[in-house]
């Protein structure tokens, strides 16, 4: 293939990438008792770090079952409805989107098969936001710290503290929101 030069003003430099929003932040959460509060925190996480995807991941009853051990969720469609009616009642304009995977599925999906998903899917560099609950439970998976490696963690204080010894010696690779 022939050589094609090409002419540019003098003091041209090339776009910096690092400059445009880039990567995908997860938010991996039942979304049952989900309040306004905590998705200004999470838009205003992702606004300030440039972060050019949010990507709500609500579970599926079973899989919150499994996961903590409680009998009593709402069910999927009700809680992604009133996702729905937050995100459209919320202005902003870091753009989103309710990812449907678990919905279809319709029964229990292990956290690997959600990520491997969510990293084939969407952009990387790739973010995960959990509750302090949510981040004690997937610490005690046997997979956890191919995870940790992986991705960067967002915790939310709110709730309960981090209290898991792998979430304490992988402290450098999240960070409590």
């Amino acid at each position: 293939m022939a050589r094609q030069t090409g002419k540019v003003p003098f003091g041209y430099e090339p776009p910096n990438e690092r400059d445009t929003d880039r990567g995908s932040l997860w938010i991996y959460d039942a979304f049952e008792d989900y309040t306004e509060q905590e998705l200004v925190r999470v838009l205003a996480l992702a606004s300030g770090r440039g972060i050019a995807k949010v990507v709500f991941y609500p579970l599926h009853e079973e899989t919150v079952r499994r996961m903590e051990k409680r009998r009593s969720v709402a069910p999927y469609h009700r809680r992604v409805e009133a996702l729905q009616a937050l995100l459209a009642s919320s202005d902003t304009d870091v753009d989103y989107v309710v990812e449907p995977f678990e919905g279809k599925r319709k029964k229990y999906t292990p956290v690997d098969t959600a990520f491997r998903f969510l990293e084939e899917k969407y952009a990387a560099p790739h973010f995960v936001w959990v509750t302090g609950t949510t981040a004690g439970l997937l610490a005690g998976y046997e997979s956890f710290e191919t995870w940790i490696k992986k991705i960067r963690w967002f915790v939310s204080a709110g709730g309960s503290p981090v209290t898991h010894p792998r979430l304490h010696a992988y402290a450098n690779r999240w960070d409590p929101v």
